[in-house]
């Protein structure tokens, strides 16, 4: 197969990680059949696991599986930059987390089939961004559910025992959380980090109440127009934005304080996954129980409020591997068996399997779980192909979510509506672009 470079990458020293995919027979160890010891490499962006040393402990219950399999993790900081990086040669581990930004079309070249999304979808959930054409190029680690992580301890203090389900009544209990107490922050973007702003777009399908949603955002010229969910998600970050309910100084944000912040009750609100509520809890125990998940405060038409749920990183394997049998080995084991999406406050991919800790408080309000229909057939990467052409990274990158908050504290000179008229324009000029 002919290989596809990634484009133009930024080398970000890559280069000088550890390459090694391949064992060492002097350092063998006997299988459980006698046979030599298999060793594949796992790259992954879990670098706390590594230093805490729970990957030692997840690979030591895989091997008493598989005890003829010695997996050699490798974590990586800046993983979505530096994989790419690696992912223009060939020696990108075995096994490996996808990059969100890969193209449908792009799957084959990087990674190996794991079978046929309909076969697939029988067992799991969250097949549909890393499926094209049918087949299935990566397993979800887990299933994310993205919304607000919540101090509830912040809410009652100020006198709010129920959690806002509309825009209006949200800015207004975080005005009453500033009056109340201004040593607290009410709702922290964590503008300088970045990533984090793109949950600001995740929460879109839930906020609609439509499984549809992305897809039809393809055939519409102004899906950012007044009265429309984009709009109004991007005028709540606006609106709390320019009223002084944010951190004083966005663009020196702190996200590992952030969280040590919001544990001690300094922080009230942050737009992340599920994923980041044990991040939080993990950080003091006194007030863990402080910490909930809550939706995007929007009601959808029906009167239902939804969290989407959307796949964490997936696991794949690298189309070039010499050790594809024992790669599968690993992903199956760790989606199947292993704790990995509980201990990191998402859903297992398992249909079926039982809501985490992390979700109970917004299942006992009432909010419903869900995730968005695939694209029709054919129409796998419309929704990329515009968003690429638009450039305004709709859950891909954050410039555009910046942009806003500048606008509103006052960094620019711009006004929310021309944001939005620029946003519409660049939509639909890419949907004529790209030929839609």
């Amino acid at each position: 197969m002919k290989r596809k470079m990634l484009g133009s990458i930024v080398v970000l020293g890559a280069a000088g990680l550890v390459l090694g995919a391949c064992g060492n027979n002097k350092d063998a160890a006997n299988g459980k059949d006698g046979g030599k010891t298999e060793t594949i490499t796992f790259i992954n962006h879990k670098t706390d696991w590594e230093t805490n040393g729970k990957w030692d402990e997840y690979m030591a219950k895989f091997n008493e599986k598989y005890p003829d399999i010695k997996v050699e993790i490798q974590t990586i900081t800046d993983y979505a930059g530096q994989i790419k990086t690696r992912m223009n040669s060939e020696e990108y581990g075995d096994v490996l987390m996808i990059p969100g930004d890969i193209k449908p079309e792009d799957y084959g070249n990087f990674f190996e089939p794991l079978g046929k999304k309909e076969e697939l979808s029988k067992d799991y959930m969250g097949l549909n961004d890393r499926s094209y054409d049918g087949t299935s190029y990566g397993l979800p680690s887990q299933m994310n559910a993205t919304g607000m992580v919540v101090n509830q301890k912040v809410f009652k203090d100020a006198g709010i025992d129920e959690f806002p389900q509309t825009p209006e009544d949200f800015v207004a209990a975080l005005k009453t959380i500033k009056e109340k107490n201004a040593e607290v922050t009410p709702l922290y973007t964590n503008y300088a980090a970045g990533w984090t702003l793109s949950n600001w777009d995740f929460v879109r399908s839930g906020a609609s109440g439509d499984k549809d949603f992305t897809n039809k955002m393809t055939s519409d010229k102004e899906p950012f127009a007044t009265g429309k969910v984009m709009n109004t998600i991007y005028k709540t970050l606006y609106d709390v934005s320019n009223q002084g309910l944010i951190e004083a100084d966005p663009t020196t944000s702190d996200w590992e304080q952030s969280k040590v912040d919001m544990a001690n009750g300094k922080i009230g609100i942050m737009v992340l996954g599920s994923w980041a509520v044990p991040q939080v809890k993990d950080i003091n125990a006194d007030t863990a129980e402080d910490i909930i998940f809550q939706p995007f405060p929007m009601t959808a038409e029906d009167g239902k409020q939804y969290l989407p749920i959307g796949a964490d990183y997936n696991y794949g394997i690298n189309v070039h591997s010499k050790h594809k049998e024992a790669a599968r080995k690993l992903i199956d084991w760790l989606v199947n068996e292993s704790d990995y999406a509980e201990e990191n406050g998402g859903l297992s991919a398992k249909i079926g399997a039982d809501y985490p800790e992390s979700l109970k408080a917004a299942q006992d309000a009432g909010v419903e779980l869900m995730e968005e229909n695939p694209a029709p057939a054919g129409k796998e990467s419309l929704f990329s192909a515009i968003n690429d052409q638009s450039e305004l990274g709709v859950g891909t990158t954050d410039a555009e979510k910046q942009r806003i908050i500048d606008a509103a504290v006052g960094n620019s000179n711009e006004s929310f509506e021309a944001i939005m008229k620029d946003f519409n324009k660049r939509w639909s000029d890419a949907m004529a672009a790209v030929g839609e």
